[in-house]
Parts: structure tokens; C-alpha cells; sequence
């Protein structure tokens, strides 16, 4: 029972944001089809895992949802964009051709959702990418 309740409190605690994509895909990329990736990553270590996110991604100081931000995460183009979602361990991004979700799950593991509406991307390739550079960021 002890495992069903945890997956009942990560869905209800990811809810909000869960529905506020699908209301960004709904407004943004009407009838668009999106690759979907996935990585996750244990955190770990003595620093906060949101910390060490924030500063992996380039951002220094507080986001507000709604506010303009480039994230700079090694190993990917600059990603300039809204921020569409904030909350506690949630960080939601809509670009042009995107939408990217930053969030600190259950155990201090970080889930990185990448929805791409972008021609000619190997989604394959986009997502190792990301398990990467969780993984480079939280040795």
C-alpha cells in the first residue's frame, strides 16, 4: 500500500502542471503532433536538488511565471522562451518550437519532459542528451 501512495500523491502533486500542458499544447500548437522525451535523474548530494538544477540551467536568481528566460544547460543551443509554469520543484518553458518541464519528484529525483514541435529532431538523440546532462550535473 505504502508504494500506491506515493504514485497517488506524485500524480496529484503533478496535476496542476500536467493540466496546464495539455492547455499549452491546446493554445499554443493546435492539431501539431510533438516528440515527447523523458530523463530522470536520482540527485543525491549535500546541495539541494533544485539548486543545483537552477544553476545546471543557467538561471541565477527567482523565475515568475510569466517572465522571459534563457536557459543555458551544457550541451544544448540557448533555450529562450516564457515561463509558462512555476511552482515549488516544477518549472514549465514554452518556446517556439517547445515545451520544456523541469520537476523535482518524489526522492529528490529530477525529471526533465522535453514536448518538441520541431521538424528533422531524433527525439532518441534529444533525450540522451538530457539523461547526459542530469547525469553530468548531478555526479
Amino acid at each position: 500500500m505504502v508504494g500506491r501512495q506515493v504514485e497517488v500523491d506524485a500524480v496529484e502533486r503533478g496535476w496542476d502542471m500536467y493540466l496546464h500542458t495539455l492547455d499549452q499544447y491546446l493554445t499554443h500548437f493546435p492539431g501539431q503532433f510533438a516528440l515527447v522525451v523523458f530523463a530522470a535523474r536520482a540527485a543525491g548530494g549535500a546541495e539541494p536538488a533544485w539548486e543545483v538544477l537552477e544553476r545546471g540551467l543557467g538561471l541565477s536568481g527567482k523565475v515568475v511565471q510569466g517572465d522571459r528566460v534563457r536557459l543555458t544547460p551544457e550541451g544544448f543551443a540557448p533555450i529562450e522562451g516564457v515561463a509558462d509554469y512555476v511552482a515549488p520543484g516544477f518549472l514549465g518553458v514554452r518556446t517556439g518550437d517547445g515545451l520544456y518541464r523541469f520537476i523535482l519528484s518524489q526522492g529528490d529525483t529530477v525529471v526533465v519532459g522535453h514536448h518538441i514541435f520541431a521538424d528533422k529532431i531524433d527525439p532518441r538523440k534529444v533525450e540522451q542528451a538530457w539523461q547526459d546532462w542530469l547525469t553530468k550535473i548531478f555526479l
